[in-house]
């Protein structure tokens, strides 16, 4: 049986998380940082996603406050560079 997940990570209901996806140059933009979130159509609304750096110019890492006000359990897709990641 394979166990492997197809999300990065999962948020439960009524709560809040903040991921930091990795080091981001602010200079060239890379590597390129990309969320989507997996709740049904009529809850979307109710996931707040805020995007932030963090640190300074020169030591900057890319983050997103996510805090889901839903009651369903829901499913985070995070991608660098266009491939999945995995934690």
């Amino acid at each position: 049986m394979n166990d492997e997940k197809d999300y990065t990570f999962s948020l439960s209901p009524n709560s809040k998380s903040r991921h930091v996806a990795g080091p981001f140059d602010t200079k060239t933009h890379k590597p390129d940082y990309e969320i989507k979130i997996s709740v049904p159509n009529q809850l979307k609304s109710q996931v707040e996603v805020n995007q932030i750096l963090l640190g300074t110019p020169e030591n900057c890492q890319w983050a997103w406050d996510i805090h889901n006000k839903s009651s369903w359990e829901a499913f985070i897709f995070i991608k660098k560079d266009g491939i999945l990641v995995k934690i």
